[in-house]
């Protein structure tokens, strides 16, 4: 193992829990939607969506305790647990900033898988309501993939972010204009 192995896999599944958590995002939309009727498969959706996110989840905590393990950035308990509490050296105000996104769509996102764990025993529009969060939680996590990686320089990288972002929001329009359609449809 190298010196720098926890630094090289804090990115790396950094970055794979962010495609896994854009592409849970697209299913649950597709699943919600059901803009793709005809062709789609809803259980499938399902569980694929369910996996995606259980996944990108699994990367997250894997991301978090590489940065702790990390001798460069060397992030404490509270620095991974406290937004804003993490200060490294050479970070910029804006790396900080993201970083503490980062902390607070750990929690948002942890609160989402929660309650869809847990979806059969709570009401209805509680976890609908709790799920929906995942639009800010996306566009958030992409805010903090972008403020503080630090891969952002890659032109790879810089592709593939700008790649996710559209995706979102393309997704994002899609939820937002097939629901009003479908109402049409039935009326």
């Amino acid at each position: 193992m190298t010196d720098h192995f926890w630094w090289y896999l804090s990115r790396s599944t950094g970055i794979v829990a962010l495609v896994l958590l854009v592409l849970s995002f697209t299913w649950g939309i597709l699943l919600s939607t059901r803009a793709l009727r005809g062709v789609d498969r809803p259980a499938w959706l399902l569980a694929t969506h369910s996996w995606l996110s259980g996944t990108a989840l699994a990367m997250v905590v894997v991301h978090i305790v590489s940065l702790m393990l990390d001798s460069w950035v060397k992030f404490s308990l509270r620095d991974v647990l406290v937004p804003g509490a993490a200060t490294w050296q050479g970070a910029t105000r804006t790396a900080e900033i993201g970083t503490a996104v980062g902390v607070v769509g750990f929690y948002v996102f942890l609160l989402v898988q929660l309650t869809s764990l847990f979806r059969k025993q709570i009401p209805r529009a509680v976890w609908l309501g709790i799920h929906r969060v995942s639009f800010p939680l996306v566009f958030g996590l992409l805010l903090h993939a972008g403020w503080s990686g630090t891969d952002t320089s890659n032109r790879v990288y810089q592709a593939g972010a700008i790649m996710m972002a559209m995706i979102v929001a393309a997704a994002s329009v899609i939820r937002v204009i097939t629901p009003a359609r479908a109402k049409r449809q039935t009326a």
